[in-house]
């Protein structure tokens, strides 16, 4: 939760990104019904991006190169622009990956989505010092793509 939407929250999980590591960050394209989320993950993940793929194919895609890159945390900014059906899109990759996501919420939190939370294992972090925590900056220098990173020395994540 990042209710007043602090820049430092932002800019600390875009430098934790760290695919060698199982860290990635998507800072997603805004886009109407967030039809461009698939392709920003798959970019994040290193994966092979069709953009001509219809969004079933896309999530599909996702899948794949979740499950190929292992224990891996996945942090999504801008999640409040997402909504619901998203929300509960990532939800159920968790639940058939073994990736955790860090969903970052830049708003309250809407009813609707306060009640999805309730049927889904999560924490909600709510300080700067518990995302930094759950963002540890990436090794400076040249960044690797990601080729089915291992997991990381990241805590375990119960956010969904």
């Amino acid at each position: 939760m990042d209710r007043e939407d602090d820049v430092r929250i932002t800019q600390t999980a875009l430098a934790s990104h760290n695919p060698a590591a199982g860290h990635f960050v998507v800072h997603p394209t805004v886009a109407p019904g967030g039809r461009l989320l698939w392709q920003d993950i798959l970019r994040a993940l290193g994966a092979r991006v069709d953009a001509r793929a219809g969004r079933e194919a896309q999530e599909d895609a996702v899948r794949v190169a979740l499950r190929a890159a292992g224990p891996c945390q996945v942090t999504v900014l801008r999640a409040h622009r997402l909504g619901p059906g998203l929300w509960a899109d990532l939800v159920h990759l968790h639940r058939t990956t073994s990736a955790d996501f860090v969903l970052v919420h830049h708003a309250a939190l809407p009813r609707d989505l306060a009640h999805l939370l309730r049927h889904c294992d999560h924490r909600i972090v709510d300080t700067f010092t518990g995302v930094a925590r759950l963002h540890p900056p990436a090794p400076a220098g040249p960044r690797p793509r990601c080729q089915g990173a291992g997991p990381g020395p990241f805590p375990p994540v119960g956010s969904g």
